[in-house]
C-alpha cells in the first residue's frame, strides 16, 4: 500500500514476563525527544529512498529489515509494513533502541498525484485512513485492540522526501517530492536483549466512490535484540 491508548488494559504478569515486556509511549508524548509526527516523518524518509527491489517493505523474511538503518543516528529502529497480506519476518535489532511499528499507514505524494497541492495530499491521506476498520497489536504478552489503539492516529504536516528510480508503489523516475503521511504508528520503549514477538494487523474498507479495493495486512516480527 502506498500510500492514538490513553489508558492501557491492565494485565497480570509474572516478574520474569514483566521484565521482558515491551511498553509503548502514549500519544502526545515525545519518544526519544521527538513528537510522534516527527518520528513518522523520519520513518518515511528512511523507507522511501530505498529502491523497491531491495526495500524491506517487499521483504517477507526480514532479511533486509535493517537496510540503511545503521547510519541514521536514530534512537528508533523502524519495522517495515508490507503491501498487504501476511509476512513472517525475523529481524535482528540493536538492544536499547525503540521500535516503530506501522500498524496502519499511508503516504500521499506528488509522484502518485502529480500537481497535487499540500492540502490535496492531506485530504488524500485522511480519506484513505478514514476507511480503517480494524487495528490489532501484540507485543510479547501484551495485546492491544482497536479500542486501545484508536487514539494513536497521527497525520503529519506536508514534508519533503527523496525517492530513487524504480521506487516503491511503481514510481519509475525518482526525485524530490512533498508527501503527507497518516495512520496508526506505535513507538516502544527501548527493547531489552533477548527474543521478542511483534504481531500486528489492520484493514481498510473498500471505497466505492474511487473504486479503491479494500486492504488488509498481517505481519509477525520475530525480534532478536542483541
Amino acid at each position: 500500500m502506498s500510500a492514538l491508548i490513553v489508558g492501557l488494559i491492565p494485565f497480570a504478569f509474572s516478574a520474569e514476563a514483566a521484565s521482558n515486556s515491551l511498553n509503548i509511549f502514549p500519544p502526545g508524548s515525545k519518544p526519544y525527544g521527538l513528537s510522534y509526527s516527527e518520528n513518522i516523518k523520519n520513518f518515511w524518509k528512511w523507507i522511501l529512498p530505498i529502491p523497491a527491489k531491495d526495500n524491506p517493505f517487499n521483504d517477507n523474511t526480514g532479511e533486509k529489515c535493517a537496510l540503511d538503518q545503521s547510519n541514521l543516528n536514530s534512537s528508533v529502529f523502524y519495522l517495515a509494513p508490507n503491501g498487504g497480506g501476511h509476512s513472517d519476518r525475523t529481524c535482528s535489532v540493536p538492544a536499547g533502541k525503540g521500535l516503530m511499528i506501522p500498524v496502519m499507514h499511508v503516504e500521499c505524494s506528488e509522484f502518485e498525484s502529480p500537481g497535487a497541492t499540500p492540502t490535496e495530499l492531506t485530504d488524500c491521506a485522511k480519506s484513505d485512513q478514514d476507511k480503517t476498520n480494524s487495528l490489532y497489536l501484540k507485543l510479547d504478552d501484551k495485546e492491544y485492540t482497536m479500542n486501545d489503539l484508536i487514539k494513536y492516529r497521527t497525520r503529519t504536516e506536508p514534508f519533503e522526501t527523496t525517492w530513487p528510480d524504480k521506487a516503491l508503489f511503481g514510481i519509475e523516475k525518482g526525485g524530490d517530492s512533498t508527501i503527507v503521511a497518516d495512520g496508526w504508528y506505535i513507538i516502544t520503549e527501548p527493547v531489552a536483549k533477548g527474543n521478542h514477538t511483534i504481531y500486528f494487523k489492520s484493514s481498510l474498507l473498500p471505497d466505492p466512490t474511487s473504486g479503491a479495493e479494500g486492504y488488509a495486512t498481517d505481519i509477525k516480527y520475530n525480534i532478536i535484540a542483541k
